[in-house]
């Protein structure tokens, strides 16, 4: 007969397949959201930051400076 195997065994090898996988993960998903895609030619060039997420970026910074200055104005 087998050996059942436990939950915490389960997640120990879910946690370490997942940690030899290095394209998948919540933090690479994000990054990928924020950044354009790496270049297959040249790995180590610097990513840059997308324009949608740039002025999503300044949008929010302004929403953010015009709730303080008009909830917070004496």
């Amino acid at each position: 007969m087998t050996k059942p195997i436990t939950p915490d065994e389960t997640r120990a090898w879910f946690a370490g397949h997942m940690n030899e996988r290095t394209d998948y993960g919540l933090g690479k998903a994000i990054l990928d959201l924020m950044l354009h895609p790496r270049n297959p030619f040249n790995p180590k060039e610097r990513r840059k930051f997308r324009g949608a997420f740039l002025w999503a970026v300044a949008w929010l910074g302004a929403a953010a400076c015009l709730f303080v200055y008009f909830n917070f104005a004496l």
